[in-house]
C-alpha cells in the first residue's frame, strides 16, 4: 500500500488538456499573459491541400462547411492563412522530448497534439524524433514519412538518467549541421521538458550554437511529476523563497531564453498543459503560416471531448487536414482540479467546485478497515474503475491516466491532510472485454478522530469526473 506522506508518488505516464486559453511567451522572457476566448465558442484550425499535397491558402469563408455530430454549424468567425504567397522553405523539424521519469505526466498529451501537428505540416518537411535524459537519444532520424514519425513518438518510453537539456540540444544542433540541407532549408527544434537541468548556465552557449547554425528553438515547459506533493495541515502555509526555489526559477528562465533568443516561442503555465493542442497550433502557424481558422457557437460548454467535428470545402479536389480543436471551457470545477493537481504551491482548501457532485465515471469508492498489528493511523480507501467508462484506442486497449485528490477535514472544517496523485491505467483489449476493473488504493494518514473524507477522481483525457464524500472515524491501534 502506498504511503502518501513519504512522498513516493506513482510514476505519472500521461495527461491531457482541454481549456480555452494558452499561455505564451514570445520575443522576450516576460510575465505570461492569458489569452481568453468565448466559453461557448468552438475554434478549429486546419490546412487545405490540393491533390499534389500543396497548401491552398486563398479560399474564402463561403467555400467551407463545418459539421458537429453531423449537423451543419453557422460560421461566425473566419480567418485565412497569413502565408498568402503559399511558398514555404524546406524544413527539418525535430521533436526533442525529455524522457526522464519526471516529465511523463504529460506524455500522452504531447503525442496526441503532435499527431495533429504532423497532419498540418508541408509534405516536404523532414521530421526527426529525439529524446534525452543525460544524453541525446534518437528514436527516429529525419524522414518525410509521417507514419514513422508518429510511431517513434508513441514508442518513446521512459529512460533512466538525469535531465541534460543543453548538452543534448548541442548534440542535436550538431547533427543538424552535419546533415545540412543548404541555405534553402529551415531548421527548427521543439523542446519539451520540465527545465530542471543543473547545467542551465550553459544556456547562452546553446543559444549561440543555434543562432550560428540557423536553428529556431521552440520550448514547452511541462510540470514535473516531482512537483506533486502532499500537504498536511502543518505544512499548509506560505513558503518563503529558498535556494531550491530560486534555482528552479533560474532554470526555467534559462530554458525560456532558448526560444526568446533564437526567434522561436516559449510556452509555459497551466494553460499550456491544459490545452497542448493549441500550443502545437501556434507553433505550426508560426513555422508554416498555412492554418485557416474558423469558429462557431454552441449552446453551452461541452461535457466531454468526444464530439465529432468535421470541416469540408465545396471543392472536391481539395482536402482538409485534421483540425486543431479549441473547444469551449469545461466546468470550472474540472479546470480547478487540474490546477490543484499540478500546482506545487500549497493551498488551504481544495477548489470549491470539487465539493459538487459528479458521477461521470463508472467508479466506486470502498473505505477499508485498518489492518491489525499497528502502523500509522489513518483512513485507507480503494477506488474501483470500470474500463467501460474510460477512453479506448481503436484496438480496444486502454492507456489513460487518472488524477485523484483526497482530503480529510476535521469537525471544525480545518484541512488535516491532502493527497494529490496521477496514476496510469493500462489495460489490454482482452482484459477490457472481460470487464476487469482498474484498482487504485491509498491511505490518508491522520490522528484518531472523526473527519469528512472528500475524494475527486478525473480521467484527464476525457474530463470525466466522479466525486465522493463520507464521514469517517479513525481509531487508534
Amino acid at each position: 500500500m502506498k504511503r502518501p506522506l513519504r512522498g513516493k508518488l506513482a510514476k505519472a505516464l500521461a495527461f491531457y488538456f482541454a481549456c480555452c486559453c494558452c499561455w505564451a511567451q514570445t520575443d522576450s522572457v516576460s510575465p505570461e499573459k492569458s489569452i481568453h476566448v468565448d466559453v461557448n465558442l468552438v475554434t478549429l484550425k486546419f490546412t487545405v491541400r490540393d491533390a499534389g499535397g500543396r497548401a491552398v491558402n486563398n479560399l474564402s469563408q463561403q467555400e467551407f462547411q463545418v459539421f458537429e455530430e453531423g449537423q451543419p454549424q453557422k460560421i461566425v468567425f473566419f480567418k485565412a492563412p497569413r502565408n498568402v504567397s503559399e511558398v514555404t522553405k524546406k524544413l527539418r523539424l525535430a521533436f526533442l522530448l525529455d524522457v526522464s521519469g519526471s516529465t511523463f505526466a504529460t506524455r500522452s498529451e504531447e503525442i496526441a497534439a503532435a499527431q495533429t501537428f504532423l497532419q498540418n505540416i508541408q509534405e516536404f518537411t523532414q521530421i526527426g524524433i529525439f529524446g534525452f535524459t543525460d544524453s541525446l537519444i534518437s528514436f527516429q532520424g529525419f524522414t518525410p514519412n509521417r507514419a514513422l514519425a508518429i510511431k517513434a513518438l508513441t514508442s518513446a518510453r521512459q529512460h533512466l538518467g538525469k535531465t541534460a537539456i543543453y548538452s543534448s540540444l548541442n548534440a542535436l544542433i550538431g547533427h543538424l549541421n552535419d546533415a545540412s540541407g543548404g541555405p534553402e532549408t529551415q531548421n527548427a527544434i521543439i523542446v519539451i521538458s520540465d527545465a530542471m537541468d543543473n547545467g542551465y548556465w550553459r544556456s547562452p552557449q546553446t543559444i549561440t550554437l543555434a543562432r550560428t547554425n540557423n536553428v529556431t528553438l521552440y520550448t514547452i515547459l511541462v510540470p514535473s511529476a516531482a512537483q506533486l506533493y502532499i500537504y498536511p495541515s502543518s505544512a499548509v502555509k506560505p513558503l518563503s523563497p529558498n535556494r531550491s526555489q530560486q534555482d528552479k526559477g533560474a532554470k526555467e528562465k534559462a530554458f525560456a531564453r532558448l526560444a526568446a533568443q533564437t526567434g522561436g516561442k516559449h510556452f509555459s503555465g497551466f494553460e499550456t498543459i491544459l490545452n497542448f493542442s493549441q500550443v502545437m497550433a501556434q507553433i505550426n502557424d508560426d513555422i508554416f503560416g498555412n492554418l485557416y481558422s474558423l469558429s462557431y457557437y454552441v449552446s453551452g460548454p461541452y461535457a466531454s471531448q468526444e464530439r465529432s467535428v468535421r470541416v469540408r470545402t465545396n471543392n472536391q479536389g481539395l482536402s482538409v487536414s485534421t483540425p486543431f480543436k479549441n473547444l469551449p471551457q469545461k466546468l470550472s470545477a474540472k479546470r480547478q482540479f487540474i490546477e490543484a493537481l499540478f500546482s506545487n504551491q500549497p493551498a488551504t482548501m481544495l477548489p470549491n467546485g470539487l465539493l459538487e457532485s459528479f458521477h461521470e465515471l463508472g467508479a466506486s469508492l470502498d473505505l477499508l478497515k485498518p489492518r491489525r498489528g499497528g502502523g500509522e493511523t489513518g483512513q485507507a480507501f480503494r477506488i474501483r474503475i470500470s474500463p467501460h467508462s474510460l477512453q479506448k484506442s481503436e484496438k480496444g486497449n486502454i492507456q489513460t491516466q487518472l488524477g485523484v485528490i483526497g482530503l480529510l477535514v476535521d469537525q471544525q472544517g480545518n484541512e488535516v491532510v491532502r493527497l494529490r496523485e496521477i496514476f496510469p491505467v493500462n489495460l489490454k483489449a482482452k482484459v477490457v472485454r472481460e470487464g476487469r476493473r482498474a484498482i487504485y488504493t491509498n491511505k490518508l494518514l491522520a490522528p484518531p478522530g472523526t473527519y469528512r473524507l472528500k475524494i475527486a477522481l478525473l480521467e484527464i483525457a476525457s474530463w470525466k469526473m466522479s466525486t465522493y464524500e463520507n464521514t469517517v472515524h479513525i481509531v487508534g491501534h
